[in-house]
């Protein structure tokens, strides 16, 4: 009796794990097949393996200034002040995402405001550049301060995204989807090497064609035309001049 009731007992365990290990089978078939329904759709695994989509570029725009200053006596801008006003256009036309702004002190002009003002707005037109000018009410240098004419304007400053996010295992990846670091360093030197931070958003502007090329590209393409067309018009002569002779020897 007492070996038939351990066999008994034995037979029992033996049917609890075969009945625990088949619930486990089925609970990792289900996980599996319910990962399988949560796959990622192709617009996002697309999105997530591109590093110029997973790691974007932002942009902050940037104030830059140049103080011109006007002294009571002076006869428009001294000749270290129009370079530097023709410096900052050029830097202006180059990096500028905003319309150039004049802004004047907030007192009556004086004569050497207004000659300095002309300076100004003749090297601008020279430039052409769009701008608008502002009197100043908030911006003060001072009650002692030389009173002076600024510009400005805004530019892109690129902010590089931030790297080194090794939180996912890749080894366990079924979505074969990259690691979220992927190509983030790529993007961060990128941005922090660009020269210009606003060729990252639209192209520079083409400078014009040269036209001594454009004369010579055009000499070239109506003479071939002209030589071939001379070319259509001998062959015909010489055929008809054949065609005349055999029907005069008949």
């Amino acid at each position: 009796m007492k070996a038939s009731a351990q066999g008994e007992g034995k037979s029992a365990g033996g049917c609890r794990l075969l009945v625990a290990l088949a619930a486990l089978m089925f609970a990792a078939c289900d996980h599996y097949q319910g990962s399988e329904h949560h796959r990622l759709d192709n617009a996002t695994a697309v999105g997530l393996s591109d590093p110029e989509l997973r790691h974007p570029i932002q942009f902050a725009a940037k104030r830059e200034t140049l103080d011109i200053e006007v002294p009571p006596d002076a006869d428009g801008l001294s000749p270290n002040q129009h370079i530097d006003v023709v410096r900052f256009l050029e830097r202006q036309q180059h990096e500028a995402k905003s319309r150039l702004v004049v802004f004047l002190p907030q007192a009556a002009r004086p004569a050497s405001i207004a000659r300095s003002l002309q300076d100004i707005q003749r090297h601008i037109a020279d430039a052409g550049i769009n701008y608008r000018i502002i009197k100043m009410t908030a911006w003060q240098r001072g009650p002692n301060a030389v009173p002076s004419i600024r510009l400005a304007y805004e530019r892109p400053l690129a902010i590089a995204p931030s790297c080194g996010d090794w939180s996912e295992d890749v080894g366990r990846n079924e979505e074969r989807i990259p690691d979220p670091s992927w190509g983030c360093a790529t993007v961060h030197n990128l941005a922090v090497m660009v020269d210009n931070p606003r060729d990252l958003r639209l192209p520079q502007p083409e400078d014009p064609r040269s036209s001594e090329r454009r004369a010579q590209t055009w000499s070239t393409y109506v003479g071939s035309a002209s030589k071939s067309g001379g070319g259509e018009q001998g062959s015909a002569s010489s055929s008809s001049k054949g065609s005349g002779a055999g029907v005069a020897k008949q």
